[in-house]
């Protein structure tokens, strides 16, 4: 089962609240989770079981709840099986594991899915941040490594850029990766939301702000190649020291992020994705679950020991070994729990060994894609300003390139664009990818049965308002003047096509339309015209 989500901290106990209460406390809220799901997705009631028990609330569901305890700690494990809300054939796997230790609470939790049939289809699901997570975090103080896990974003000012390179940046024992988010210097303020970007990455990244002047600050310390600025984002990842290559720390230029947000996967999303595949590769049991663990298996085994010396002491002695025959009894039944434990971990181990097989796979895919990203961020450092299309139909052109997947151009449309004066190319292509993206969001809606909430809500969100989906009853029914500057030619057929952008307004030069049909299908979108403003009623000379 590939792991998708991964996270790790300490619960810290605070107003003398002691360590076994507080980890009741979020055990209870883990069931309350639990119980909540099934009441708000399966419209059924749940009753999370209790210790060393296992609940199957519904075919197919499974929830197994374990605790052991020692003196001064307990370790308490839940796996929660169930499949996806939407597609059947998906099944979640979720991992919790709550580690009590003397004055100490970790918790950990990995979240997987895996498929229950070969179907080759995609998976239609998304990665987002278990609600529970959240709730721990923003209730109770939580610590990664060294360092608080702050429950709002890091703002620094120019006199605190020397504290926050030495005891932040560069702690040798950080843990998690510090995104800094800088101010563009012109609009004196971030090219991303930093408080969004902080709920999305809680838990996995620490968030910082630094104005302009903190940014050059920065630059004085630790130099230019490694600095943050003018707009920029930067992600430092643990283990940067001065001498570090700039390359291994991801530098999102405003260009990018700009990118980003018009293709509607936005910094912060793209972020939260990339962290949760390297939560999920990098994880390991934390300090205290492993403390606790071998103190558990370290009292078992002495348990074990001392059971065996006393029915070996007593095997000369008939009276002493009908006394301990009891005992002798338990131990068999310990030995053939732990043998059967020990069948379990070993299957669970063969899945292990796969599971890391296919991480690893899918790992050396992901540092393919991550070094093309980072040949795309190199060429953006060089030259962060693409070369804007000169005329109409050099967008439409381009659009073609890019898009062509998801485009079909027609004949017409590139005539038209040849012949449009219009004053604003790059428009014009903005216009096409911003048709392309709604396109693919409306063909994913028909393919899962949901909705977007519309094309000129969808347009409008990307900055293009004046859209048709359709034309008035004069332009349809008066075919000479009207209609059939509207029909065109598709494989041979004709085909009206009505659903149309406008970009600008008045003369040729400031006015220009592109007629396009979403063509379930082909699963693409056709650009039947792009180009001077048709004939419509009212129309001036």
């Amino acid at each position: 089962m590939p792991n998708l989500y991964s996270i790790q901290f300490e619960v810290v106990t605070t107003d003398g609240r002691r360590a076994d209460a507080l980890l009741t406390e979020i055990l209870n809220r883990v069931s309350n989770w639990v119980e909540e799901k099934y009441t708000r997705s399966w419209n059924s009631s749940c009753a999370f079981p209790s210790a060393n028990t296992m609940a199957e609330p519904l075919p197919g569901h499974s929830i197994h709840h374990s605790r052991q305890a020692v003196a001064g700690g307990a370790l308490v494990r839940v796996r929660w099986i169930h499949p996806d809300d939407r597609d059947a054939s998906m099944r979640w796997t979720t991992d919790i594991t709550l580690a009590w230790l003397d004055d100490r609470i970790q918790f950990a939790l990995q979240l997987g899915s895996a498929s229950t049939s070969f179907v080759v289809r995609p998976a239609w699901m998304s990665i987002g941040r278990p609600r529970v997570v959240t709730e721990i975090l923003t209730n109770y103080s939580c610590w990664a490594g060294p360092r608080p896990i702050l429950s709002h974003k890091q703002v620094v000012e120019a006199s605190d850029v020397p504290a926050f390179v030495e005891e932040i940046l560069l702690d040798d024992k950080r843990t998690l990766p510090v995104v800094v988010v800088s101010h563009d210097r012109f609009k004196d303020q971030p090219n991303v939301d930093p408080d969004r970007l902080h709920r999305e990455l809680l838990g996995f990244a620490h968030v910082a702000v630094l104005d302009k002047w903190a940014a050059f600050r920065l630059t004085d310390s630790l130099g230019k190649s490694l600095s943050c600025f003018n707009g920029c984002v930067r992600i430092y990842w643990p283990g940067l020291i001065r001498t570090s290559d700039p390359m291994e720390h991801e530098l999102y230029f405003q260009v990018q992020i700009e990118k980003f947000e018009f293709s509607v996967k936005p910094l912060q999303r793209r972020l939260f994705v990339f962290l949760s595949k390297v939560s999920a590769f990098r994880f390991a049991d934390g300090e205290v679950i492993r403390a606790i663990q071998a103190r558990i298996d370290a009292e078992r085994l002495a348990q074990s020991e001392r059971a065996r010396k006393q029915i070996q002491q007593g095997a000369s002695d008939a009276n002493t070994l009908q006394e301990l025959q009891p005992l002798h009894e338990m131990a068999m039944e310990e030995n053939a729990s732990l043998l059967e434990q020990l069948k379990q971990l070993e299957k669970e181990k063969a899945d292990l060994a796969l599971e890391l097989s296919t991480v690893k796979s899918n790992w050396n895919l992901f540092q393919q894609h991550q070094a093309l990203s980072s040949e795309d961020e190199a060429a953006a450092a060089q030259e962060p300003e693409e070369i804007e299309p000169e005329s109409a139909l050099a967008a439409l052109e381009q659009a073609e390139r890019e898009f062509g997947e998801d485009l079909l151009v027609l004949e017409s449309a590139k005539h038209a664009a040849g012949a449009s004066e219009f004053a604003r190319p790059e428009e014009v292509y903005q216009a096409l990818m911003a048709i392309r993206d709604v396109g693919n969001l409306y063909f994913d809606t028909v393919r899962t049965g949901s909705s977007m909430g519309g094309w000129s809500e969808q347009l409008a969100k990307r900055g293009f308002t004046q859209y048709s989906q359709t034309e008035s009853d004069t332009v349809k029914n008066d075919y000479r003047k009207y209609g059939r500057y509207r029909e065109f030619t598709f494989n041979g057929s004709k085909r009206k096509i009505f659903q149309h952008v406008d970009l600008g307004g008045g003369d040729r030069k400031n006015c220009l339309q592109i007629y396009f049909e979403a063509d379930r299908k082909l699963a693409r979108i056709i650009i039947a015209h792009c180009g001077e403003h048709l004939p419509f009623p009212r129309q001036r000379t």
